[in-house]
């Protein structure tokens, strides 16, 4: 009889071990496939935001990162991945030149020395040619969403002259200071 009773607890231990790290990684990843599926959140901007540039940044851009300084893939390859019909063309555009970049730029000294104040440490700085993969990713994304910012401005300066030009030439609104 105890035989049989220890028989059955350590099957049921066994089984305890498969279920319950699934059954826990279930729960927990339950409320994170919500979240993706959520009205709002599955699909870019039509118009480019900086806040979804940023987040661009964060996803795509360490997409590129990662395959560019971690994996080794060559340009072709890169050029080579295909964007969904629905993916709005300023996302296409910014992608492809952060693909295009990632292959021709490399790190400076002043950039390096920038990134390290960011990060409060300018002691010991390596030179651009001791960065790690790691040090030189984040200097790459660093650079890309501070481009961000910079094609916001341009955005925001191109609307305001189509807004003042009307197709006459007459220039409309308040005058500029």
């Amino acid at each position: 009889m105890s035989r049989l009773v220890h028989a059955r607890s350590c099957r049921a231990i066994r089984t305890a071990r498969v279920w319950a790290p699934m059954l826990l990684s279930w729960i927990l990843m339950a409320p994170l496939a919500g979240a993706e599926s959520a009205p709002g959140h599955d699909r870019a901007p039509q118009a480019f935001n900086v806040a979804a540039c940023y987040r661009l940044v964060q996803h795509e851009g360490r997409m590129v990162a990662w395959a560019r300084w971690e994996q080794g893939f060559s340009l072709e390859q890169m050029r080579s991945g295909q964007f969904g019909a629905s993916t709005p063309p300023w996302i296409v555009d910014m992608v492809q030149a952060w693909i295009l970049d990632a292959y021709a730029w490399h790190a400076t000294d002043e950039q390096v020395r920038e990134w390290a104040q960011e990060l409060g440490n300018t002691k010991d700085l390596p030179s651009t040619s001791q960065l790690t993969v790691h040090e030189t990713i984040a200097i790459w994304m660093r650079r890309m969403g501070q481009q961000c910012e910079t094609v916001a401005q341009a955005s925001a300066q191109e609307s305001l002259v189509v807004r003042l030009k009307r197709p006459s030439g007459e220039v409309s609104g308040p005058p500029l200071p």
